[in-house]
């Protein structure tokens, strides 16, 4: 039941983006933010925070390519940005991290309490 609902809501995350259409957008451009949402996603939880810069080491696009896919994402509300201290001295860099409304949150939360970490 747990990995049906963690398909749900994957689905539900993944639906904004394949019914949001950009002008000129193509399907190539879809498939590159569906791609970006999903390394945000695996990647949560983890010590090292999302950052434009490390999806751009770990996917090997420029940062223009990652940069206007990661705006694509934050204009129809699926992923946010957060301030935080660049800890290489140069400012400030941007935490990526999933943003739920309240329906995928309740998902979310289902699947939490029904068993996290049973497969």
């Amino acid at each position: 039941m747990q990995d049906d609902r963690s398909r749900q809501l994957i689905r539900m995350l993944v639906e904004r983006i394949l019914e949001r259409i950009f002008p000129d957008e193509t399907g190539a451009a879809r498939l590159q933010q569906v791609g970006l949402f999903t390394l945000v996603y695996m990647l949560q939880g983890d010590k090292e925070p999302i950052t434009a810069t490390r999806l751009v080491r770990m996917t090997g696009q420029t940062e223009g390519q990652v940069g206007k896919q990661l705006r694509k994402l934050v204009d129809v509300d699926l992923v946010e940005r957060a301030k935080i201290l660049n800890k290489q001295g140069r400012g400030y860099a941007f935490q990526l991290s999933i943003k739920h409304n309240a329906k995928t949150k309740r998902l979310a939360a289902a699947i939490a309490k029904g068993g996290a970490g049973k497969r």
